[in-house]
């Protein structure tokens, strides 16, 4: 692979780690503004029939957004460094991808009752793309399976 590709995934790499910081600062900021800042953001209201729930619906989005950053990073990482080393497309990451589509299930049926919880609702909400996002993950897991099937193939034919 040529010297301005490596570059050019390098800098895409920057702009997606700095997009995701970014969006998880922003997250962290509206947690703590909604747990502890009553007049930034609509405030919690909690529910005593319900704070159980309100409380691993709020961790769970905390963790979840975290994990899945922190598994974005790996990633990048190790597609650089194969990069680098010559490989294209690193076989650690498809279980990486794997695990991603756990976590973007878990924060998929989060999404779905956070504003329930927030405003403490008892209502328990469970929508399509609960679903459907982490299939769609576990799709490209198996496509980047089959491209690193593909790249391994190519190299043992040279």
């Amino acid at each position: 692979m040529n010297n301005s590709t490596q570059k050019s995934i390098k800098r895409l790499s920057i702009a997606i780690l700095t997009i995701g910081g970014i969006t998880l600062i922003y997250t962290y900021v509206q947690m703590i503004s909604q747990l502890w800042l009553n007049n930034f953001i609509i405030p919690i209201t909690w529910n005593p029939d319900i704070k159980g729930w309100q409380i691993f619906i709020l961790a769970a989005r905390f963790v979840g957004i975290t994990l899945l950053f922190a598994l974005c990073c790996i990633f990048l990482y190790r597609i650089n460094k194969g990069l680098k080393d010559g490989e294209i497309f690193p076989k650690s990451n498809i279980s990486l991808i794997r695990w991603s589509a756990l976590v973007a299930a878990l924060l998929a049926f989060v999404h779905s009752n956070y504003d329930a919880v927030v405003k403490g609702e008892s209502e328990f909400m469970l929508d399509s793309n609960t679903i459907l996002i982490p299939l769609i993950v576990l799709l490209f897991a198996g496509l980047y399976k089959m491209a690193y099937l593909a790249a391994k193939d190519s190299k043992l034919a040279i």
